[in-house]
């Protein structure tokens, strides 16, 4: 009988097996088990759609999982930079002082600690010979550098490449400081000048350099103002930072032995000096100063001291809160390196011929780089800025075999095209709000409540803001009375606009700041100005010229008071 199209009689005993398909016949055995990978999600699928749980964890994982396999895949650390570590991302920002010897590098470090680090030594003559890590500790401890890289907490494993002629030279001190618990000092060696700079190191010391500036938040450059020729050592170093400009800050120190006008002069020399190495159009800032706390030789300059010490104090305070920024900025730039690095990997493999003429092709493809470069960068549609420098490349690519270089692996470059499209942007929304959970570096010189002496320049506040709440009290009458009455109110007591004008444009302010200190003084919005809101005026007047923002509202305590006729 029919059952209907919805009910299918019962198979005969031994039916189900005699037409069940088997392997390698017909439909597959294990098709079914594709609705249940779907369903349950396949391994890729899960570990893509997993949300990070904050920037650090996330920076981590799409450069272990997406950037790392193409660096590896084609070479990228011979090329540029050894692989990053997992306390790249997680350590405390760090902060690099170069500068010729006795330019006040460790006295600087000793000025914002408020003591010595443990072997620390002072002097006029080239006293720090190595590279030193100044880190928070529990109590006051000297690493040597070969235990140092073997720590997988610290982000200085990958110098172990650099070997016991660096090792020996470097190492870790440890202290217990507030100002250590939010960013770490990298102190280094003087850079010679003149007769010195024939001793033999033992080491590549511009390699470590560049090595440590590709990793830090900050690099301070100092110059002494009796010492501002650049050595040949010093261009090497400034030449070694490059790619790293917008970390730079240069502080001119001890500048309180110079007059205004000797200053002056000083500030000139640097940076023409400056202008023959660095060939960038934007101008570093230069912070003037004596960064030390000794009595100052000469004041006259105490106040534009006083605003670029708050200024510097301040850059180095923030650093927590932007280094998120800084270590995904560093990853994108890695990254699109690494990108184009790939695809002329996989350019020069290509071009190699089979059989004969290897040798005679690699030295032209190595001599016509730069168009090479163009090529690539046509064919694939990256920017030509992001190709590395093609002088250090030819140099890289000599020795090497082009035909043993590995082809793309189409799935590895949608990875990282994936990472840079959909991941970072996820991780650059979380940056806000985790940056303002974190809590600025404790210096001392500068804190959260502000003083006459320093303020943090942060939400706007400058030298003069310290002063401002005083001026944002009820003025005294009495002290505008006579200009009221020169004004010649009229019988209700009020003065025109129009008279009130004469008297106003005295200050020689414009006339979109006095509009604001009209809206904000006449009170009921009649146009006239009564006693009290004529000493308003002038009250505001006054404090915008001692340099004070007018508030954007009249505060309370400045309304109308009850006497008030």
């Amino acid at each position: 009988k029919s059952l209907g199209p919805f009910l299918v009689p019962p198979c005969p005993a031994g039916a189900e097996q005699r037409g069940r398909p088997q392997r390698g016949r017909g439909r597959p055995a294990r098709r079914p088990l594709t609705m249940f990978r779907w369903l349950g999600g396949d391994q890729r699928r899960t570990k893509d759609s997993k949300a990070f749980v904050d920037v650090t964890e996330g920076l981590q994982r799409v450069y272990r999982e997406k950037l790392l396999p193409v660096e590896t895949e084609h070479d990228f650390h011979h090329f540029y930079s050894p692989a990053l570590t997992d306390a790249d991302f997680s350590a405390r920002p760090m902060v690099l002082l170069i500068g010729q010897y006795s330019a006040g590098k460790s006295t600087f470090i000793r000025h914002l600690l408020g003591r010595d680090y443990p072997g620390l030594r002072i002097g006029p003559e080239p006293t720090t010979d190595k590279f030193v890590a100044v880190v928070n500790g529990t109590s006051d401890q000297i690493i040597p550098g070969n235990a140092l890289v073997v720590d997988k907490s610290m982000p200085f494993t990958q110098l172990s490449h650099f070997g016991n002629a660096f090792l020996s030279r470097f190492e870790c001190a440890r202290l217990s400081s507030p100002c250590l618990e939010g960013v770490t000092l990298i102190d280094t060696p003087g850079v010679l000048a003149g007769e010195k700079q024939r001793i033999k190191r033992g080491y590549e010391f511009e390699t470590i350099v560049r090595w440590f500036a590709d990793r830090v938040d900050m690099i301070l450059m100092l110059f002494d103002v009796a010492k501002l020729d650049i050595s040949d050592e010093f261009r090497r170093v400034i030449l070694a930072v490059k790619g790293n400009d917008h970390k730079i800050h240069i502080i001119l120190n001890k500048a309180d032995r110079c007059t205004t006008p000797q200053l002056m002069r000083v500030y000139g020399a640097m940076m023409w000096n400056l202008g023959k190495v660095i060939d960038t159009p934007e101008v570093s800032r230069v912070y003037i100063g004596s960064f030390w706390d000794e009595p100052l030789v000469n004041d006259d300059m105490r106040r534009l001291f006083e605003s670029e010490e708050n200024d510097l104090y301040t850059a180095l305070a923030q650093l927590p809160r932007s280094a998120a920024v800084r270590k995904l900025n560093d990853l994108i730039k890695r990254a699109r390196l690494a990108k184009v690095h790939a695809y002329l990997i996989d350019h020069l493999k290509k071009k190699m011929p089979s059989l004969m003429g290897k040798e005679k092709v690699k030295k032209e493809l190595i001599a016509n780089l730069t168009e090479v470069y163009k090529e690539i960068a046509k064919e694939k549609g990256v920017a030509l800025g992001d190709f590395p420098d093609p002088t250090m490349m030819r140099e890289k690519l000599l020795p090497l075999d082009f035909k043993s270089f590995k082809k793309i692996d189409k799935r590895k470059m949608d990875e990282l095209e994936h990472m840079l499209s959909v991941e970072v942007p996820k991780l650059l929304q979380m940056i806000p709000m985790e940056s303002e959970s974190m809590d600025l570096a404790e210096l001392s010189q500068v804190g959260a409540q502000a003083s006459p002496f320093a303020v943090m320049k942060v939400g706007g506040n400058t030298e003069t803001t310290v002063y401002q709440n005083q001026w944002l009290l009820a003025p005294n009458v009495e002290e505008y009375r006579a200009d009221f009455m020169a004004c010649w109110p009229n019988a209700q007591g009020r003065v025109t606009g129009q008279k009130a004008k004469s008297k106003l444009i005295e200050s020689k302010l414009p006339s979109n700041v006095l509009h604001k200190i009209w809206t904000l003084a006449d009170i009921d919005k009649d146009g006239l100005l009564t006693l009290y809101e004529f000493s308003l005026a002038m009250h505001f007047i006054k404090m915008r010229l001692d340099g004070h923002d007018l508030p954007a509202a009249l505060p309370q305590n400045m309304l109308v008071p009850e006497d008030e006729d």
